[in-house]
């Protein structure tokens, strides 16, 4: 087909327009910037011959019209043959991020957070808009994420729908099936999902999705995806190897030294039903979210050159598992475990039997009962999860989960209003020093306690977390009941900020413990609603205050 090509020359006017210079070629035809001879208006127009093997064009003009008139899709102004060409005529847009991307690798190795936010935000609502009109995109990839015509260059356009398909039979209006036959790969080796690429199977919602988490990890991953380094294999042998680095690859390695929002978001795309409808409102309010504690504004708009240039120092990536392995033996062998007097050793449990042991426990008449190891250095296992809490302050360090249920239990034990605040700082640090800013059941337990200290510890109150109602899936037209700004039931992400910045303002005024206590049963109720139960910098702003008010209040 590219010899054919050669062969054949390309027209200088062809359905009213006249053909312009080329703004390049691809795998089976090329664009060129065209003018309408009566209107003068300037369109990219795409050709291909009829005869083509893969006639993407015909397939693409398929789609336009169930696309016309959404956010960043562009618009079909003619389409048809005419001699010995296929074409389409569509809107004339700007620089496709693969464009930038290239000219900015020759001066660093990674993106700004800033723009790779606000790619997240525009992609993830183009993904919506088409997935809403019953379309998978397929194909995504930078050099199919434009920017907008000369009067929108802050939109991010979605190009080539040449692979595109409709998940919703136009006869059945019931979502595609799925299957485990044999089936030719179709999209791109970098971005595609590893179920498509690597497995074989059916594309669907979260396909789209997968391929745009891999792609935002590829603009903050210096060098790039390591399996998009040596360029498009040339042999089997080669896709062979691609695959294999590629499916292997961990979301943690893959993600290590980048905010923890991007391997959530790609645990979350492999994790969906082949049915199922991605919660997009969530992942919209994440990555606001995201911009907002880096003090990004206006991530809606695609700004070029950034106005936020620095980059993020990211750890580097292993590039196998062997790397992994590697990692960790060095890492048991930089270890410090002190010298042999110093070194904290496990106690013995003499009521647990080893099934290879020949001994049996005593009875609990008393005879059996162990005794508190003598030597102070020894971690016994027998005692109590209070009495380990308390030794745990010495250095061992907890994860997360445990540190936040040892401070609910201390704020259950507080007894005034200067160990609350403490405590209050703690739960702060604690929140601010993990990866995830996510308000997890023990988080929640943390505002509990603190509620019902302030209110009045003598009697019951209800958990400020809640479960929320989940939108529908895979309802058969490839809707759900979510409105368009937040997930069903939930909070907006402009609803969240406001109520924060409003709790955070109350909180300075509050005259006694139990105002503070309403002030932290609505500021549970704020992050419970809200999308992904992220605390944000308003949110800190609260609890920082709320420290301060408890110890003013004492």
């Amino acid at each position: 087909m590219a010899d054919q090509q050669r062969r054949l020359p390309y027209p200088k006017l062809i359905a009213n327009h006249l053909v312009g210079r080329k703004l390049g070629a691809g795998f089976s035809g090329a664009i060129f910037v065209a003018r309408n001879i009566h209107s003068q208006h300037e369109v990219a127009l795409k050709l291909q011959p009829i005869d083509e093997p893969c006639p993407t064009n015909r397939y693409e003009r398929a789609f336009y019209p169930a696309l016309q008139g959404g956010k960043g899709m562009p618009t079909l102004w003619a389409a048809g043959q005419e001699g010995p060409w296929d074409y389409l005529a569509i809107d004339l847009l700007g620089r496709s991020l693969d464009s930038i991307h290239r000219d900015l690798m020759m001066k660093q190795d990674v993106w700004d957070l800033r723009s790779v936010c606000c790619i997240a935000v525009q992609v993830i609502d183009r993904l919506r808009t088409m997935h809403q009109r019953g379309i998978l995109h397929r194909d995504i990839q930078l050099g199919n994420c434009v920017v907008g015509p000369s009067h929108d260059t802050k939109t991010i356009y979605m190009i080539d729908f040449g692979f595109s398909k409709f998940y919703i039979d136009p006869h059945t209006k019931r979502h595609i099936p799925d299957s485990k036959e044999p089936r030719d790969f179709i999209g791109n080796y970098w971005f595609s999902s590893v179920r498509v690429h690597c497995k074989g199977r059916v594309p669907s919602r979260r396909d789209d999705m997968e391929a745009m988490a891999l792609m935002l990890i590829h603009l903050l991953t210096p060098g790039g995806l390591s399996w998009t380094r040596n360029g498009v294999p040339k042999t089997d042998e080669a896709h062979d190897v691609l695959m294999r680095e590629k499916r292997l690859a961990r979301p943690e390695d893959l993600c290590r030294g980048l905010p923890p929002v991007f391997e959530e978001f790609l645990r979350y795309s492999r994790k969906l039903n082949f049915e199922q409808r991605p919660d997009y409102e969530r992942w919209l309010d994440e990555f606001y979210d995201l911009a907002d504690e880096y003090g990004y504004e206006d991530i809606d708009k695609f700004i070029w050159p950034s106005p936020y240039p620095a980059v993020l120092t990211a750890a580097p990536k292993p590039s196998s598992r062997s790397s992994d392995l590697e990692g960790v033996l060095n890492g048991l062998a930089n270890m410090h475990l002190g010298s042999p007097g110093e070194r904290q050793v496990l106690g013995e449990r003499p009521n647990l039997v080893n099934r290879d042991s020949p001994a049996a426990p005593k009875d609990d008449k008393g005879k059996g009962k162990s005794k508190a190891p003598a030597n102070p250095d020894v971690i016994d296992l027998t005692t109590s999860s209070d009495e380990e809490n308390a030794r745990s302050r010495a250095g061992v360090r907890l994860t997360k989960a445990a540190h936040l249920a040892q401070l609910a239990r201390e704020i259950n034990a507080a007894s005034d209003n200067r160990a609350l605040a403490r405590l209050v700082r703690e739960f702060v640090r604690v929140m601010q020093e993990n990866r995830s800013k996510m308000l997890t059941k023990e988080g929640f337990a943390v505002l509990d306690a603190l509620h019902k200290q302030l209110g009045d510890p003598s009697v019951f109150i209800a958990p400020l977390r809640t479960t929320r109602p989940r939108a529908s899936h895979g309802n058969g037209n490839g809707n759900a009941s979510q409105n368009e700004n937040g997930a069903a039931g939930g909070e907006t992400r402009q609803g969240k900020m406001n109520k924060l910045w409003r709790l955070g303002v109350d909180v300075r005024g509050a005259g006694s413990n139990t105002q503070l206590a309403k002030l932290v049963a609505e500021f549970g109720s704020v992050i419970n609603r809200s999308s992904g139960r992220t605390v944000t910098k308003d949110g800190f702003g609260f609890l920082n205050g709320l420290a301060a008010r408890i110890e003013t209040l004492s």
